[in-house]
Formats: C-alpha cells, sequence, structure tokens
C-alpha cells in the first residue's frame, strides 16, 4: 500500500504487504519493504533487469488475454456436480 503524496524513488522496488506512509521520500533504486516500509537496501542490476522483464511479460498477458476472449451466454441453471 502506498498512501497519498509518498514519492518512490526512480528504479526501486515495494516488496508485496509493505505499507509506505503518507510523505515518504524515497531516494533511487532502493528496495523498501515493511510496514511501516523502510529502505533495507539498494536494488542491483540483476534485479532492475528480472524486473523489467516481468513486467513486460504481465503487460503482454494483458493483450494475449483480450485477443483471446469472447462473449459468452449466462447459465440459465447450475450445472451439475458444479
Amino acid at each position: 500500500v502506498i498512501m497519498d503524496g509518498a514519492v518512490i524513488g526512480e528504479e526501486s522496488i515495494v516488496a508485496a504487504m509493505s505499507f509506505v506512509k503518507a510523505g515518504f521520500r524515497g531516494e533511487k533504486r532502493q528496495l523498501l519493504m515493511g510496514t511501516p516500509a523502510r529502505a533495507v537496501r539498494s536494488v542491483s542490476d540483476d534485479e532492475l533487469h528480472w524486473k523489467r522483464l516481468n513486467t513486460k511479460e504481465y503487460q503482454d498477458l494483458v493483450g494475449r488475454c483480450h485477443a483471446s476472449l469472447h462473449e459468452t451466454q449466462p447459465l440459465r441453471q447450475m450445472e451439475e456436480n458444479r
């Protein structure tokens, strides 16, 4: 969770389940973790590369999902054994 007015530094990563307080000011390439979040270390070149690749993969997934969606009719009644 990132609260109002918080500024995350460029190329930084916020860990899952972390809470960034309102007004927080981060620096470049920090790994932020915890509740409240604090900088635990710098982000390495390898981690940044991995993060960029995985973000791109997730963005591509959206396009593949939209391309495969098709309209279906709702079930009129519950299927057996469902």
